[in-house]
C-alpha cells in the first residue's frame, strides 16, 4: 500500500490520543507531530524507512512529515499522541528549521521522566494553558535529548510547498514536467528530491490525493464513483480503478462502493 498523506487527519484540530491500547496503523505521514510511549511488551514500528522494535518505557517522535506505521503487537499496550497544528506554533517556532538527529529514545529513566506531561495531556486538563504548556514541554524535553541540526530543515519547506501545490491543482493535468518547471527545477533533479521528500512517486502521490478526493466526494455528495472521478482529476475510470485497488482491499474496495 502506498505510504499516503493523511488529508483528513490535517483538517482535523482536536488532539488525537489512543491511550494504553495497541496502535495499528499504515504507513503514513502529516504534517502534525506524533510521540508514542511504549507501556508493556515489543512494539514494531516503520520509523523512516526502518524497521525498528522498541521495548517498555521507550518513545518513538515522529516529526513533521516523516513516514511511520505501527504492526499489530500481541499483548501490547502503548499510548499515542498526535498533536494538531494549533499546538504546535511553539515548536514550529523553533525547530521548524532544524532536522532531529533520531526518533528514538531508549533512555528508560527519561522516558519514565516524561509520564507525568503525557498523562496530563491524556486526561485533558480544563486549563487550556496548563494543556499548552504539557505539550511544550513534552515535546521540548523530547528535543533536547535526541538534538537536532541547525538550518537543515529546508525539507519542510519544501514538502508544504509541494502539498499545498496539489492540494490546488489535483484536479488539473499534474505531470514530472509540469511541477518541475514551476518548481524551477530540472526533471531529473525534481523527481529525486520529490522521492525523497515523500517516498514515492510523483504519480502514485498526486493519484492518491486524487483519490481520497473523489472518496469523498461520493460519501458527501452521494454522486457515482465515474462523476467522482473525473471531477477529481483521474482521466479514465479504469486509473480510478486501479489506484483504489491499489490503496485498498478487496473487501475495503466493495463496502466503499
Amino acid at each position: 500500500m502506498l505510504a499516503q498523506y493523511e488529508i483528513n487527519r490535517e483538517r482535523d484540530e482536536n488532539i488525537f490520543i489512543a491511550s494504553e491500547c495497541d496502535n495499528v496503523c499504515p504507513i503514513h505521514f502529516h504534517r502534525k507531530v506524533e510521540v508514542m510511549y511504549v507501556l508493556s511488551g515489543e512494539k514494531k514500528i516503520c520509523a523512516a524507512g526502518k524497521d525498528v522494535t522498541l521495548s517498555p518505557d521507550q518513545i518513538y517522535f515522529a516529526n513533521s512529515y516523516e513516514m511511520h506505521g505501527y504492526e499489530e503487537s500481541e499483548g501490547g499496550r502503548q499510548t499515542v499522541i498526535v498533536f494538531p497544528n494549533h499546538m504546535l506554533h511553539d515548536y514550529y517556532a523553533v525547530f521548524g528549521d532544524k532536522l532531529m538527529k533520531g526518533c528514538i529514545i531508549r533512555d528508560g529513566e527519561f522516558c519514565r521522566s516524561l509520564l507525568p506531561d503525557i498523562r496530563a495531556i491524556v486526561d485533558g486538563a480544563d486549563n487550556k494553558l496548563l494543556l499548552q504548556a504539557h505539550c511544550d514541554m513534552l515535546l521540548g524535553s523530547i528535543a533536547d535529548k535526541l538534538g537536532w541540526e541547525e538550518g537543515a530543515r529546508s525539507r519542510q519547506t519544501f514538502v508544504d510547498a509541494l502539498i499545498a501545490y496539489i492540494g490546488e491543482h489535483y484536479a488539473e493535468e499534474i505531470t514530472l514536467e509540469s511541477m518541475a518547471e514551476h518548481f524551477g527545477y530540472s526533471r531529473y533533479y525534481f523527481s529525486r528530491m520529490f522521492n525523497l521528500a515523500l517516498g514515492t512517486s510523483i504519480t502514485d502521490y498526486v493519484s492518491a490525493v486524487r483519490l481520497m478526493h473523489a472518496l469523498d466526494l461520493m460519501k458527501n455528495t452521494g454522486c457515482t464513483a465515474s462523476e467522482a472521478a473525473l471531477e477529481s482529476g483521474f482521466n479514465s475510470i479504469p486509473t480510478f480503478y486501479r489506484v483504489l485497488k491499489k490503496n485498498y482491499s478487496y473487501k475495503a474496495v466493495k463496502d466503499l462502493l
